[in-house]
């Protein structure tokens, strides 16, 4: 049986844990079935996953990303005002640079404790794993594509990192691709992201119109024939 931790609610609490988070939807879920990671725990990324999510287990799960519709303001804002040590790795050399003006734009106090972008083999891997506990990081961001994201954070938190670790999918290359923030105001309001990203981002109209779907399918399926264990651990 798989074992799947959800997290109901973000708090600012979690960010004193030595704890790797990420967020699952029904397209990322189906890199979650097929090597699901030890000891992450998940958000519903999405209205569908946590509508979804509080039907089943008739608890109140809500919608959680990290991105600036949801939670990523409110950790950077804390880590800023805290004094954390953030450490991002993702996206394209140039994309994260880009993000990481950006970064410093917003929150000008925020401490970057380093950052590197995502194109590494195993060994680079390991360097930066050093690199982060190396830098007394205390929030590390990872955005490398399902699967590759939760492998590193879990490994860097074997090899010494103490902090809390966040996954955040294409959330580095979205942010530098644009001014202001990715997902207007009226979009956001009106929930309409996944149609609005459909627009900005067109290879992502396959996940949306044939993973979703089909991994909603999957999923019940294995609700329901009791091959899933969903546990809601308290923020």
């Amino acid at each position: 049986m798989i074992r799947l931790d959800l997290i109901g609610q973000y708090t600012p609490a979690l960010l004193e844990a030595n704890k790797a988070f990420s967020f699952i939807n029904f397209a990322s879920i189906g890199s979650f079935f097929k090597h699901p990671p030890d000891a992450i725990a998940y958000f519903c990324d999405g209205m569908l996953m946590s509508s979804f999510m509080s039907r089943v287990t008739g608890r109140s799960i809500d919608r959680v990303s990290f991105d600036f519709s949801s939670i990523a303001d409110p950790v950077f804002s804390d880590a800023e005002k805290l004094g954390k040590r953030v450490y991002v790795v993702g996206a394209t050399q140039a994309e994260l640079e880009l993000f990481i003006r950006k970064l410093h734009a917003r929150y000008p106090r925020l401490p970057i404790a380093g950052y590197h972008h995502g194109f590494f083999d195993a060994q680079q891997a390991a360097a930066i794993q050093a690199d982060i506990c190396l830098g007394r990081t205390d929030i590390l961001i990872a955005g490398m594509g399902a699967g590759l994201q939760e492998r590193f954070v879990l490994n860097a938190l074997k090899a010494g990192f103490t902090g809390v670790a966040f996954t955040c999918g294409g959330f580095i290359r979205q942010e530098a691709m644009t001014n202001g923030v990715y997902y207007p105001p009226a979009i956001n309001r009106m929930h309409l992201r996944a149609f609005y990203r459909m627009y900005r981002e067109p290879h992502t109209i396959k996940r949306y119109m044939l993973d979703y779907p089909s991994n909603f399918v999957h999923l019940a399926a294995m609700i329901m024939r009791h091959k899933v264990a969903i546990n809601i651990t308290a923020p």
